[in-house]
């Protein structure tokens, strides 16, 4: 099979991982759906993710055992990001890694350079090759990323994952080996790429049509062409929907106010939050709230 340039560059990736002798560095687990308070974007994973350290050293903020911790990801190590947990990037070195999504319905990896840290707390990246396939690992990957959702081995300890992380890789590798190709017209891969990297930024108060076609090297007004030929709507009103929808899951959750889950949608000003919720659905925020008490 021929594979794409960009698949071949997830391939060479993953070899590499294989190659290494020894992989003395624990995996890192972040298990816990709650999102650092630092100035640093955090990001909303719906879905499972590993994420593998190629180059450099990556920095992260998360909730571990309900203790917001800052920890390093060295190359060869392993990040699992359970579902419904948040991180935040914070680099103090420029890094380079590969990401694994795993969707219900698609496999997603990508690889990724991200600079230090700007003085202002942003941090910006660059895709650097990207590859989905429809296909999933199926019951097996799900009982994998069970088991890293797990307690460790009473005699073994965080040495547990390490195996179960090599058994679901190694089936990724067999994934971007085998997985058919999918014609789809260009433009089709694009919102494609566009719609799963708005699923994953779309907390982060910053996130902006021109930014987001930056990212994608468009023209902003290109790119809004684009958008709406695809969306049917423009861009704010898409990313809004988005956050307000995911608001509501927050609502119901006590552990936080009405001005929390604003900021955790990347809603910077609660009036306005308030406003496109009451616009959306017919009611505030304290009002969806009140129904849906547990």
């Amino acid at each position: 099979m021929n594979l794409s340039a960009e698949r071949n560059k997830i391939l060479r990736a993953l070899h590499w991982w294989f190659a290494a002798e020894a992989k003395p560095h624990p995996v890192v687990r972040v298990l816990e759906g709650g999102r650092p308070a630092g100035p640093a974007a955090a990001y909303f994973m719906e879905a499972p993710r590993l994420i593998l350290v190629l180059e450099g050293r990556a920095t992260f903020l998360a909730v571990v055992d309900q203790k917001e911790m800052r920890f390093d990801v060295v190359p060869g190590q392993i990040l699992f990001l359970a579902q419904y947990t948040w991180i935040s990037p914070v680099p103090r070195v420029p890094y380079r890694s590969l990401g694994v999504t795993f969707r219900a319905d698609s496999t997603r990896l990508i690889i990724t350079t991200r600079p230090a840290m700007a003085a202002d707390g942003t941090v910006a990246d660059r895709r650097v090759a990207q590859w989905s396939t429809r296909e999933t690992l199926g019951p097996k990957g799900d009982q994998l990323l069970q088991l890293l959702r797990s307690e460790p081995s009473r005699r073994l300890g965080e040495r547990t994952f390490g195996p179960l992380v090599e058994i679901l890789l190694a089936e990724v590798a067999d994934l971007v080996e085998t997985a058919p190709a999918h014609e789809r017209a260009s433009r089709a891969v694009l919102w494609q790429m566009v719609s799963d990297y708005l699923a994953e930024h779309w907390s982060d108060p910053q996130l902006s049509r021109k930014s987001t076609a930056s990212y994608f090297s468009r023209h902003p007004n290109h790119f809004s062409r684009f958008f709406h030929t695809h969306a049917k709507k423009n861009f704010r009103t898409y990313l809004n929907e988005i956050r307000l929808e995911r608001s509501m899951q927050f609502l119901r959750d006590l552990r936080y106010n009405v001005g929390d889950v604003a900021t955790l949608c990347g809603f910077t000003d609660l009036p306005h939050f308030i406003h496109c919720f009451r616009l959306r659905f017919g009611f505030t925020p304290g009002e969806y709230r009140k129904r849906h008490e547990r």
